[in-house]
């Protein structure tokens, strides 16, 4: 039998009426724009056509404009308004127009508008999409603050959480953030006296400044000016303060001073520096987390398939040893 979401985005690209329609309430309210064409159609008018993208339905539509809207661009976020009954044309669905969407939505898990052009691991989206679901809307509205802009979040979807350490390559830094969200929640289970929205919020951004840290050089990945000179911790509360002044993200003051504690304390770090100590139990769980997770990366890449030891790697300063064969 076919499910709804299968529903939905099958037959969102036939002639269906508006109104009351079943299928359009059903649609999203926003989509992700993976590609836009624009053509001249007469004299005055130019046919605009794009490929839209949600996890539960994607489409292609296309409508009539006097001009061009350059708010409207590949990777944005937009609404569609509806023109009429629509009809299908060459397999696109006839619209009014779209509309972008400039400022962030609390409501919309931005893990259900990454195209699998962009990841392919949905399962890995699927995972993270339901720990920002259980987020107050007050913490969801400043994560999409952050992230609303289409470049910055597919660079933290795709980028590395480093060169040559624990999760290198293609969404290492994804992959490497949700598992420090699970691994950081499985031990804040056991405490009584802990936000876990704050500790799933600060991994969710702990490497999140990552996603700038790293560029394209002329052969292979290479740190930026800004991951030279600036760094990821840094960078992450940079985007915070600027999230709150441009979009007036409202967190009440505890929660704020809870959040930027864990992004910016450190373990060890000399006094001079001026960081902190961790003084919370979301701080300690957090730093345990991002350990465990980099080293448990490291430890399975160097790991011997039969009981025994493994391939030297500097970040361990040793060779990992296992007494588990791998299935």
């Amino acid at each position: 039998m076919m499910n709804e979401r299968h529903y939905v985005a099958t037959l969102a690209v036939h002639a269906l009426p508006v109104g009351d329609d079943l299928v359009v309430q059903h649609l999203p309210l926003a989509f992700r724009v993976q590609s836009i064409t624009r053509l001249y159609f007469d004299g005055h008018d130019k046919m605009n056509r794009a490929v839209l993208f949600h996890e539960r339905a994607s489409m292609t539509v296309e409508w009539l404009s006097r001009s061009v809207d350059v708010r409207i661009v590949t990777g944005g976020l937009v609404s569609i308004r509806w023109l009429g009954r629509p009809t299908s044309t060459k397999g696109a669905v006839r619209i009014a127009r779209l509309v972008p969407l400039e400022r962030p939505e609390p409501s919309l898990n931005l893990f259900d508008t990454v195209p699998p052009s962009w990841l392919g691991d949905r399962a890995l989206l699927r995972r993270a999409g339901g720990y920002w679901d259980g987020l107050s809307p007050s913490l969801r509205h400043l994560f999409n603050a952050i992230f609303w802009q289409g470049d910055r979040f597919r660079r933290y979807l795709n980028g590395p959480s480093s060169l040559a350490g624990h999760h290198a390559g293609r969404s290492g830094n994804l992959r490497h953030i949700v598992d420090v969200v699970e691994r950081a929640v499985g031990l804040g289970l056991h405490e009584r006296r802990i936000d876990l929205g704050i500790l799933i919020l600060a991994a969710f951004l702990h490497d999140a400044g990552k996603a700038d840290e790293y560029r394209l050089g002329y052969r292979n990945l290479e740190l930026s000016a800004r991951g030279r000179l600036v760094g990821h911790r840094l960078t992450v509360i940079e985007w915070i303060a600027a999230a709150q002044a441009q979009h007036r993200v409202l967190i009440d003051e505890q929660h704020y001073l809870a959040l930027m504690h864990v992004l910016g304390c450190a373990k060890g770090a000399p006094a001079w520096l001026g960081l902190r100590e961790p003084q919370s139990l979301e701080a300690i769980l957090l730093s345990a987390a991002d350990r465990l997770s980099g080293q448990s990366d490291l430890i399975n890449r160097c790991a011997p398939r039969q009981p025994g030891f493994g391939r030297y790697h500097r970040h361990l300063g040793a060779r990992p040893f296992v007494v588990t064969a791998l299935a």
